[in-house]
């Protein structure tokens, strides 16, 4: 990738997850000061450090058996651990993630855990319906979220939500108590608090959504950086996207799938994913990729 590229990409990414971030900040201030003032804001804040980091004491253990996922063994799938070991040491991690498959049709991978101790969890679907390099693209994509922390980010920005969402509604049972006192003395109603209240959780998470579409997107550039192969991971968002709406659509409305607005979503577009990673293929020079062409391979018979 173009050195140039990929520093203005970093430069650009790291502002913007800084003014989200600070907008969730301010919004969650904001509900502080209004409810009581200065110490208001010093509550809240002392309220958003504590759940921080009281929040990574949350065992990824038990996202994983949310899932029912099982913990791979190298042995079990030497393949995919040739791998995520290779796509370890080139995206400068100090140790590789532990990987878990969970039961299920749908093509999907997530990541858990923070700092070192990660893992990412792969379906029964995505083994047998990638093939190696659409998988090595998939793989790197999460790897990438890892290096780039995002995690950690994302956990940030949820600790922010949901401490609006609970101060929202804390200031709705304050109102409740003040609408009698405002009956039999005709104080005035605070409409700026009444205001902020209403409207403070839905502009939170739509900020905490875009935050998440915007490490998509950055994980998408850094798995193409790290794998020499953008078309890789694109192959692989178009295959998820077909298998996405289920036979049944495929054969009846394969072309009138209804999207949810861009502003509601956590992901972005797939097509316009794929877009950028075919444009980002044009302007990288070679593919570094090392297992061969792609084509189909023997990753889901460890069971």
């Amino acid at each position: 990738m173009n050195t140039l590229l990929s520093n203005n990409h970093n430069i650009s990414n790291y502002l913007s997850s800084v003014m989200l971030l600070a907008g969730m900040l301010t919004l969650l201030s904001l509900i502080g000061w209004v409810l009581a003032g200065p110490a208001g804001i010093a509550m809240f804040l002392a309220a958003g450090v504590l759940a921080f980091f009281s929040a990574p004491r949350i065992t990824p253990q038990f996202i994983l058996r949310l899932h029912k996922a099982r913990r791979l063994q190298p042995d079990e799938a030497p393949k995919l651990y040739e791998i995520i070991y290779w796509l370890t040491r080139r995206a400068g991690l100090k140790q590789a993630p532990v990987l878990y498959h969970f039961p299920a049709d749908m093509i999907n991978a997530f990541t858990t855990g923070l700092y070192d101790s990660t893992s990412i969890a792969i379906s029964d679907g995505m083994l047998r319906k990638l093939d190696s390099r659409e998988l090595t693209g998939v793989l790197a994509h999460e790897v990438a979220h890892i290096r780039n922390h995002d995690l950690l980010i994302m956990l940030m920005a949820d600790v922010m939500s949901r401490l609006t969402s609970m101060m929202a509604l804390t200031g709705y049972i304050l109102l409740l108590i003040y609408i009698p006192l405002f009956i039999m003395t005709g104080t005035a109603f605070p409409l700026l608090l009444l205001f902020l209240l209403m409207m403070a959780p839905t502009i939170s998470l739509l900020m905490q959504m875009a935050l998440s579409r915007l490490h998509e997107f950055s994980a998408d550039i850094t798995a193409s950086k790290i794998t020499g192969d953008p078309l890789g991971l694109a192959s692989a968002l178009e295959k998820i996207d077909y298998y996405q709406g289920g036979w049944l659509e495929r054969m009846l409305i394969p072309t009138r799938r209804r999207y949810q607005p861009a502003l509601l979503r956590t992901h972005p577009l797939m097509a316009k994913r794929v877009r950028r990673l075919r444009e980002l293929a044009e302007k990288m020079s070679s593919s570094e990729y090392p297992f061969g062409p792609g084509g189909r391979h023997e990753l889901h018979r460890f069971r």
